[in-house]
């Protein structure tokens, strides 16, 4: 489990990566597979080929594991810039990452 307080648009907001995430995101976003859109996301070279809605789905997975009573991602999302929750994106897959390397170890 990895977990980590980030800073959106001048707003602390909690991130957590754990087994929970998978079940969250992919409940939420129906066909869609978590660590398939992780991948996507770390094979792009320049935050301006990043999907919008694969790094809002991750973004607001890891904030809704840390925190279970925040609102539906677009209600979640509008309260940030584009560019706010793009530069909060790097930090999810970090600890995504982090919580894969630590489970994997064990």
């Amino acid at each position: 489990m990895a977990r980590k307080e980030i800073t959106i648009n001048d707003k602390k907001v909690t991130i957590e990566a754990n087994a929970s995430t998978i079940l969250i995101y992919e409940d939420n976003f129906k066909g869609r597979r978590f660590l398939q859109d992780v991948e996507e996301l770390q094979k792009i070279k320049k935050e301006s080929d990043i999907p919008l809605t694969i790094f809002c789905r991750i973004l607001w997975a890891t904030a809704k594991t840390a925190d279970n009573t925040i609102a539906d991602m677009f209600s979640w999302s509008a309260q940030f810039s584009i560019t706010g929750l793009m530069g909060a994106t790097k930090s999810a897959i970090e600890i995504i990452n982090e919580d894969i390397k630590s489970t994997s170890k064990n």
